[in-house]
């Protein structure tokens, strides 16, 4: 090993055998030495930071918003009978077996949503709203029946079969494709708007009875299945009087993150449920 002395130094070199290089121990620096050394380093810049644009910031933001969702959703499946998905897109099975029950004023409903029906209608009752079901479970052979009598009343106004269809379909699913089929699906509005003539039609949501309805309906398993602003989710136009049962579990997490039916399950397929 050789020592050598530089300005006020003492630097050792050794060569380490089998590495073929030379390492230097610096013992004793001078102040020269020093700035020599910091003036050899690299300096790092602002400008090699690497910034989002406000089109990556806001895929992050969403990203982490669904994984939130995600993380929050119940512990349910797709193929809960409560979650039965039916529209235009995907028709119900007609050999499925449902049990249905029959109510006081002769309507039909899904036997399994007897309890938080009657509970719902119940409290309205205690709030001062006489609520009355107008339509719950329909048959396929009744849903064509309605379909082909509102085309045709629009044949009647001169339009066009094809525009005829488009209307139609715009509030009456394709026999099927209904949700009524399900047992699951109920239209109710109040005694008083019914007194009006008026019947189903988006304007009853300007009733407080709609409200309490809408305020009340997830603590007994009910959603608004077709939402105003969900209509390119659902194929079907804003519906005030429309509900459908999907569970009480699913109702809140629904109603929270503002969800059509069609979004949750969606939801729920990608979690792997």
């Amino acid at each position: 090993m050789k020592v050598k002395i530089i300005a006020g130094s003492i630097i050792m070199i050794g060569l380490i055998s089998g590495c073929g290089r030379i390492e230097e121990t610096l013992l004793n620096e001078s102040p020269e030495s020093k700035q020599s050394l910091e003036s050899s380093s690299i300096p790092v810049h602002s400008s090699s930071i690497e910034t989002l644009t406000p089109e990556e910031e806001q895929q992050i933001k969403e990203k982490k918003e669904r994984q939130a969702m995600l993380d929050e959703l119940p512990d349910v499946s797709v193929a809960d009978w409560n979650l039965i998905l039916v529209n235009n897109s995907k028709l119900i099975d007609p050999s499925l077996k449902l049990p249905l029950t029959t109510l006081p004023n002769g309507y039909m409903i899904d036997e399994r949503i007897k309890e938080d029906y009657d509970k719902w209608l119940e409290k309205a009752s205690e709030a001062g709203f006489e609520m009355v079901l107008v339509s719950s479970y329909r048959s396929v052979d009744l849903q064509q029946k309605n379909y082909d009598a509102s085309i045709q009343r629009y044949l009647d106004q001169n339009y066009t079969q094809e525009e005829a269809v488009s209307l139609t379909e715009d509030y009456i699913a394709i026999p099927r494709g209904s949700e009524h089929h399900t047992g699951l699906a109920v239209d109710i509005v109040d005694s008083e708007w019914l007194k009006t003539g008026k019947g189903l039609i988006p304007e009853y949501d300007t009733q407080d009875s709609q409200k309490w309805l809408l305020e009340n309906m997830e603590k007994y398993g009910f959603i608004l299945r077709f939402p105003r602003g969900k209509e390119e989710e659902t194929g079907i136009e804003y519906e005030s009087w429309h509900f459908r049962y999907v569970g009480v579990e699913n109702a809140n997490y629904i109603k929270k993150y503002n969800l059509s039916l069609e979004e949750y399950i969606e939801l729920l397929k990608d979690a792997g449920k």
